[in-house]
């Protein structure tokens, strides 16, 4: 077919072998219109009865913030330790166990129509899908890294509710809920820490008591061995050595100094020696004999009762007292009576207390002691009266006493040496044992230094934890704080009726075009040139319009009015909607007159 032919009979084989065209479309969409009319009514006022029959929630809404230490960290530290998103999911755990949720069940009576016919767990499952927790957060500046990060500031609490009143209620029980656990969790947690600070305290104190008593006990039995006494032990024990190197040196001095005075001592005469008429010493004996030889002269002279003569015997008699010098038993017995015959007369003179009298009693009693005790060994009674006599001698009891005193200093240094070597033997005895003592004195020293500085570790921090424990009571820390409570709902939540009629406008349109398609694809009549050529499969050479009939104009005519009958009623039915769920039509009516007035 040439090119004319084409522009002549457009519906020629190469305009029908063409895709539809927009007119193909209209086409349809005008013969398959009241199929989606009929589709789009139909889903329409289904999405509106779901819309109306849908039951309003209504939602009661807190918020919460969290609010930071009122005092800076710097100056108290907080035992609560937990981040504040932490904190909230425990809250709440705690708040929405089985227990606490059934009570403000019954106690609001909610759910009443479910709970006739639902379980207690569906009950608190749907209890807790209509509590609503939502976490604020803002990025804040880390204080330690300086970098920003994101961080809970504070949180929203709600509630749904299907009547308003139970909603604002149930959120401000929640709301209460958290605040009160929160300060509850935060004071326990550092009541708690306060509790085993003062526990490890005071089992770090019996232990620190315990570690003292070992201490001192082991002191008490290695007593001057420890190692703190270590250098002092040395220190003595060269002094002690010293101290006794000097009294050995002492000693001998002293052991000469007692040889030169015995040497002296036995050169000199313990009695004191008497001055004779030629200026010579003499002894007891010698002077008795002297005494004698003058007696001998005196009584050539005088009788026997001159006063010098008496004298004389009487001394006689005493130095041979002393002297031991006595005669035989006869002259005993005769010297016995005189001497009793002199006592008898001096007493007829003197007293008693006379010291003739008592000298001459004295010289008796000795020779009578003689006569009763059979002495007949003159040498040896005078050497043992000599011996008995007490000595008189000035210089002999000088050196006696040098002598003496000489050998009470030798026995003291000898007692003070042994005490020396005693003491120098112990501290040897404690340096050698030093080294052993000291490992074991290290591990007791080591184990309180190291429970000491625990102790004074942990009392810091007791000191700290009862100072945040105050913090937390008088609710300086950080903590949750109510900056907006719950309001009473004025309008419902969900759902959104608006939306709904939308939507489902719009899934009414889709549904209705839909359903045209549908109808059009499976249509198998003739209705375009297009049909034609499809069925007869011979090519086209004209279109003649058709002509109306009357059958097919009435019954258009009705369907039009079906459609403006239904387009009236979907009309009515979404400004009810709206005047119910949205706003009000007078409203919107004078508001709309009030803006173009303006």
């Amino acid at each position: 077919m040439s090119a004319v032919a084409q522009d002549l009979y457009p519906g020629s084989d190469a305009g029908l072998d063409a895709g539809k065209t927009l007119g193909d479309y209209l086409g349809i969409l005008r013969r398959r219109r009241g199929l989606i009319g009929l589709v789009f009514a139909l889903l329409f006022v289904i999405a509106a009865v779901v819309a109306v029959a849908l039951p309003p929630v209504y939602r009661s809404t807190a918020t919460i913030l969290i609010k930071e230490q009122e005092i800076p960290q710097e100056f108290v530290r907080s035992t609560v330790t937990s981040f504040a998103d932490e904190r909230i999911q425990v809250i709440s755990q705690q708040v929405m166990t089985r227990s606490t949720l059934l009570d403000l069940v019954d106690k609001y009576g909610l759910y009443g129509s479910a709970r006739q016919k639902e379980t207690s767990e569906d009950i608190l499952d749907r209890m807790r899908r209509d509590i609503k927790l939502t976490p604020i957060s803002a990025e804040v500046t880390d204080r330690r890294s300086g970098s920003p990060v994101k961080s809970t500031i504070a949180f929203s609490l709600s509630y749904d509710s299907e009547v308003a009143a139970n909603a604002q209620k149930i959120a401000n029980e929640l709301t209460t809920l958290y605040l009160n656990e929160n300060v509850k969790n935060r004071q326990q947690k550092a009541a708690e820490t306060t509790l085993f600070l003062d526990e490890e305290l005071a089992r770090v104190t019996e232990h620190i008591s315990d570690s003292e008593q070992k201490l001192s006990a082991f002191k008490a039995r290695n007593q001057g061995r420890t190692p703190d006494l270590s250098l002092s032990n040395q220190v003595s024990s060269e002094r002690v050595n010293a101290e006794v190197q000097r009294i050995e040196r002492e000693i001998t001095f002293l052991d000469e100094r007692k040889s030169a005075l015995e040497g002296q001592l036995a050169d000199t005469k313990p009695a004191t020696p008497v001055v004779g008429n030629g200026g010579t010493i003499l002894e007891p004996e010698d002077r008795l004999k002297a005494l004698q030889l003058q007696l001998t002269s005196l009584t050539g002279i005088y009788s026997d009762d001159h006063p010098d003569v008496k004298r004389l015997r009487r001394e006689i008699a005493t130095l041979k007292v002393e002297t031991g010098l006595q005669d035989d038993a006869t002259d005993r017995e005769n010297k016995l009576l005189q001497l009793q015959q002199q006592i008898s007369l001096l007493r007829q003179k003197y007293s008693d207390d006379h010291p003739d009298v008592v000298q001459l009693k004295r010289a008796f009693a000795a020779l009578d002691k003689a006569v009763r005790t059979g002495a007949d060994a003159p040498e040896g009674r005078a050497t043992e009266l000599r011996r008995a006599r007490k000595p008189d001698n000035p210089v002999y009891l000088n050196l006696k006493s040098q002598i003496d005193t000489t050998n009470a200093q030798i026995q003291s240094l000898r007692s003070e040496r042994q005490e020396m070597r005693g003491k120098l033997e112990l501290l040897d005895l404690r340096v050698s044992q030093s080294p052993e003592v000291e490992r074991e004195y290290l591990e007791l020293a080591r184990d309180l230094d190291s429970s000491r500085a625990r102790f004074r570790e942990l009392r810091d921090k007791q000191m700290q934890a009862q100072v945040a424990e105050q913090l937390e009571r008088g609710r300086k820390a950080e903590r949750f704080t109510l900056i907006e409570p719950p309001i009473f709902p004025e309008k419902p939540y969900r759902p959104n009726r608006t939306v709904i009629l939308m939507m489902g406008a719009l899934l009414a349109l889709a549904g209705g075009i839909g359903a045209a398609a549908l109808r059009e694809a499976i249509d198998q009549t003739v209705h375009s040139a297009r049909d034609v050529v499809r069925v007869m499969q011979v090519p086209m050479l004209a279109v003649l319009p058709a002509l109306p009939s009357p059958v097919l104009v009435r019954r258009r005519s009705r369907l039009r009015w079906i459609a403006a009958t239904g387009a009236l009623v979907l009309v009515g039915v979404a400004l009810a909607g709206f005047h119910n769920f949205v706003m009000p039509i007078d409203v919107v009516w004078y508001g709309l007159l009030r803006r173009l007035t303006q």
